[in-house]
């Protein structure tokens, strides 16, 4: 929604600017900006350095042995 709405309000007030590459960058930052108040909101700001990095194929074998099954309860 942030990216489609970025990219309209870029075109309204643009009207004769049909180049990509100008109303992506809006659209990215409102994407972005987004994204930053999500984590700020639900407590996950700073905390990237916690983030353990798994290879694909460790990750394809968690999932093949359903260790990553969504648990709904």
């Amino acid at each position: 929604m942030a990216s489609t709405g970025a990219v309209r309000k870029h075109l309204i007030e643009n009207t004769s600017n049909f180049d990509p590459r100008k109303f992506l960058k809006d659209s990215t930052a409102a994407m972005s900006d987004i994204c930053a108040a999500r984590f700020e909101a639900f407590g996950s700001a700073g905390n990237a350095d916690k983030i353990k990095v798994s290879s694909l194929d460790t990750m394809s074998q968690r999932y093949a042995a359903g260790e990553l099954d969504a648990n709904i309860t």
